[in-house]
């Protein structure tokens, strides 16, 4: 672990990240609002599937999943440049290592999402009766761990010495 964090320490990046006092708002600038366009669609989405505004065409709200990868992925590249930027204070941060598991678990979550229930959506379930409860069940547990996800990275700051 020491030795990531010192090589990320003395990386070009680290330098240019610490050296220029714009670049970490404007990450987290752009990390809050890659957070809002994830958690944004991923409501719809998970909260459509569990049958809330039943009236709403599951193959409508299919269409906001690219919503939630694009938000995805913006806070995946801005969360690791935080990272490489201060990898001293996230490596050895309690609610950082327990963000990063629950993100592991989402992701295997997306996954079952992926290849078990989004077929069934693309080919004809139209409305959440139609969903096994499993697929229910997945976009329960997405949006828990997302709340904690956020939860956790609003921790960070706060946990330091532990």
């Amino acid at each position: 672990m020491e030795t990531i964090i010192e090589l990320l320490s003395n990386s070009a990046l680290n330098q240019f990240i610490t050296s220029h006092s714009w670049v970490w708002p404007t990450l987290e600038m752009f990390h809050f609002l890659g957070l809002c366009l994830l958690l944004g669609s991923l409501l719809i989405v998970d909260l459509s599937v569990i049958g809330f505004a039943p009236n709403i065409s599951l193959r409508l709200v299919d269409k906001f999943i690219i919503a939630t990868l694009i938000g995805f992925a913006i806070n995946l590249i801005t969360g690791a440049l935080f990272v490489v930027g201060d990898p001293g204070r996230y490596f050895i941060n309690i609610a950082f290592r327990i963000k990063i598991l629950f993100i592991i678990i989402a992701g295997l979550n997306a996954l079952y999402f992926t290849f078990k229930v989004r077929p069934k959506i693309q080919a004809g379930a139209n409305n959440f009766s139609d969903l096994s409860l499993n697929a229910k069940l997945s976009t329960g547990l997405s949006l828990c761990l997302w709340t904690s996800i956020i939860v956790l990275g609003r921790f960070i700051p706060y946990v330091e010495d532990l």
